[in-house]
């Protein structure tokens, strides 16, 4: 084969990789801005409960389990899509990963939407207001942390300062919300000591959301990983 030919399926391979790369950062897009819907409505959610109107926590649960299916779907697709055009991408698994645990971080959020709802019920007292703003500066960091990721996707290759610069602040953002959960977990085992049904359920609660900004930093590993490879 001559060094023209070579070059012309070396060059082939790299269109082939380009493009399918192309279609995967847009899908994946998507895919991280209804994980960040999710979240938002979360939020509204928690707002919904503490004004104890119970019928809007129960629509807006309609509205996160709706997102949280179209982000299992289109990870279902996208994930059909980088099986296919595997043999032309470099980081086939990685890709794979970052949307295993962007469904991951979907279902946590709804997660936590169920728990939400179920302390909607006349089961339940109303929560103290110190909970409310824990539960409310963890969504906000939560929401800041997709921004994040979606900022380092929009900026792969870019370069390597500024990908520090976000992965920097995408840590910060998790070592937060450790210390936010930490905080809430003594707020509910004093408030809760003698109610084990209700201490499960925030518990649980603050669990998911937790585990969800891990997810959503290594969602932000996998793609500085990424970029730090071009």
């Amino acid at each position: 084969m001559s060094e023209e030919s070579i070059n012309l399926d070396v060059g082939r391979e790299v269109e082939k990789e380009s493009i399918a790369e192309s279609q995967i950062m847009e899908q994946l897009n998507s895919i991280l801005r209804n994980v960040k819907d999710i979240f938002r409505e979360v939020a509204l959610m928690f707002k919904d409960l503490d004004s104890g109107n119970a019928e809007a926590v129960k629509k807006r649960h309609t509205r996160i389990r709706a997102l949280k299916d179209d982000v299992e779907n289109s990870g279902i697709n996208l994930m059909e899509y980088v099986i296919k055009v595997s043999p032309a991408l470099m980081f086939k698994d990685v890709y794979i990963s970052i949307i295993e645990d962007a469904v991951r971080a979907a279902e946590h959020g709804e997660a936590a939407a169920y728990r939400n709802l179920l302390l909607s019920s006349k089961e339940f007292e109303r929560m103290p207001d110190n909970l409310y703003a824990l539960l409310d500066s963890v969504l906000v960091k939560l929401v800041s942390m997709v921004d994040t990721d979606l900022d380092m996707l929009n900026k792969v290759g870019i370069g390597n300062k500024i990908f520090r610069e976000l992965y920097i602040q995408l840590i910060k953002a998790e070592n937060a919300v450790d210390e936010l959960y930490r905080e809430a977990g003594l707020v509910i085992l004093r408030k809760y000591s003698k109610d084990v049904g209700a201490l499960i359920l925030i518990k649980e609660l603050f669990d998911k959301l937790e585990d969800a900004a891990d997810i959503l930093k290594r969602v932000g590993t996998y793609i500085r990983y990424i970029s730090l490879h071009r």
